[in-house]
């Protein structure tokens, strides 16, 4: 018997073993097979439009595009699309809002105060741009991008 549990037992590192071997050769595009286009909402978006955005995608985070030249980048990154036909930078994201960040926005310390017309509240919330809430989490001053050929584990 117990034999047979040393054997199991090895058996299983062999499958890890070989599980770990096959996760070094994928690369990132590996990953990203039979995957949507990118999502991304622009820097002038209103929280509302981007809540919707969000919904109807069936996602939890968003870039911010915005004009290259106007922004710095979410944590000074500079992450930018380029034409793929002329090379002019056409698009600069500056960070990603997630909907935990739009909630947060809309439970500010201010809101808490008993105003008398919440609802009027939570439309001028919502109206803000999206432009106007990165930075505020953590996670909101994270952008990194990957090469496409990067293995996942080096």
């Amino acid at each position: 018997m117990q034999e047979v549990k040393e054997a199991k037992q090895g058996g299983g590192a062999t499958m890890q073993e070989s599980g770990s071997v096959r996760l070094k050769e994928k690369k990132v595009k590996d990953m990203m097979v039979d995957r949507k286009r990118l999502v991304e909402v622009p820097y002038t978006a209103s929280l509302a439009q981007t809540m919707n955005t969000l919904v109807a995608n069936k996602i939890v985070a968003v870039p911010v595009a915005a004009p290259p030249g106007q922004w710095i980048g979410a944590g000074g990154s500079m992450i930018v699309e380029s034409d793929k036909q002329t090379g002019a930078v056409r698009k600069h994201y500056i960070g990603m809002v997630t909907m935990l960040d739009i909630v947060a926005h809309i439970a500010g310390d201010d809101h808490l105060s008993g105003g008398d017309n919440i609802t009027q509240d939570l439309d001028q919330r919502m109206s803000d741009p999206v432009s106007s809430i990165i930075g505020h989490s953590f996670e909101g001053l994270s952008l990194w991008t990957l090469n496409p050929n990067t293995r996942l584990i080096n």
